[in-house]
């Protein structure tokens, strides 16, 4: 995609918000940096704040006090309307204009903006093909036409059309079914990779959090940051008890799908048998030998024994200790 704006980094800085009538914060003075270019997952159990946390971002919640800075600018008296202009939004229930085509739906926010109209369908255009719709296909229907998965497609979509640097994302699959989430994930997880969009990403999937996070900030009531970290710092050495219990029994199995076969030594030569890319991981490598296979052909660089592999894991747990 041409001439891409990457993210901006976001400084949250003694947010808080205190609701009317309550005796206590809903978020109590909330700091984090979330580096330009990066998905930073919330993570937490229902009600610990972090949608809250992440709706102050755009100031659809309006913070009690502290500050928002993106990209070196204190955006906390901002105008809301134009601060959410500059802000993708993707939320699970998607929102999608019942009444208006698809296209319509993708070019709402340039339209705002005033964009031409060549430009801005040149843009609804790309935007749908980036997201695996076809935009002569898909452009005239209406959102009733289209699957929950294509429409969460559009929604992000949507949230891109006026390319901003910041991308905030509320539970955006949690909506669909298995299959089709996991697929969105994957796409999402390539797409970001492409684009470098900052992304606030909230969920209270542990699973997808380690998938999609390039940091996780694992929250606990009043968004109180247990731990914040890379996902493999926080499965190798969780920070506290409350993230132990969150990280679960399974961390050194979920570990194994963070690690790519790209940073594993491996015998010279190709063998008769099963291939595997070097960004699939040590887990997926695993499952293979479980299936039965002598060795996997890593790429065109060589082949792994099942003992050569176990041998990486030791040391992958050994090195993250």
């Amino acid at each position: 995609m041409s001439n891409t704006t990457h993210g901006q980094e976001i400084r949250l800085e003694k947010l808080t918000k205190r609701y009317p009538n309550s005796a206590k914060d809903a978020v109590s003075e909330f700091n984090l940096v979330i580096p330009a270019g990066e998905c930073v997952v919330f993570v937490g159990p229902s009600g610990c704040g972090k949608t809250t946390t992440m709706k102050m971002i755009n100031r659809i919640i309006e913070p009690t006090s502290g500050r928002i800075v993106i990209g070196g600018e204190d955006v906390t008296k901002t105008p809301a309307h134009e601060l959410r202009r500059n802000i993708g939004y993707v939320i699970q229930q998607i929102g999608l204009f019942p009444h208006m085509t698809i296209a319509d739906n993708v070019a709402t926010v340039p339209q705002l903006l005033g964009w031409e109209k060549s430009k801005t369908r040149a843009r609804v255009n790309e935007l749908l093909e980036l997201v695996g719709l076809d935009p002569t296909e898909y452009g005239t229907r209406y959102p009733k036409q289209l699957s929950g998965g294509q429409q969460q497609r559009v929604g992000v979509a949507r949230a891109l059309a006026a390319d901003p640097a910041v991308l905030l994302m509320d539970e955006p699959f949690g909506a669909t079914d298995p299959i089709t989430r996991v697929r969105l994930q994957k796409e999402f997880r390539a797409l970001q990779r492409e684009l470098k969009k900052t992304v606030v990403f909230v969920t209270h999937d542990f699973e997808e959090a380690l998938l999609l996070g390039d940091r996780i900030a694992v929250l606990s009531d009043q968004s109180k940051v247990e731990q914040y970290g890379t996902p493999l710092e926080i499965l190798s050495a969780p920070a506290t008890k409350k993230v132990e219990s969150f990280v679960g029994e399974a961390a050194s199995v979920r570990m194994l799908g963070l690690v790519s076969l790209a940073s594993v030594s491996v015998a010279p030569g190709l063998i008769d048998g099963p291939t595997m890319p070097e960004t699939a991981t040590l887990r997926e490598a695993m499952e293979g030998f479980i299936t039965g296979a002598k060795a996997i052909n890593i790429g065109t660089r060589g082949h792994i024994t099942f003992e050569a592999l176990q041998s990486a894991i030791s040391q992958t747990r050994a090195g993250a200790k």
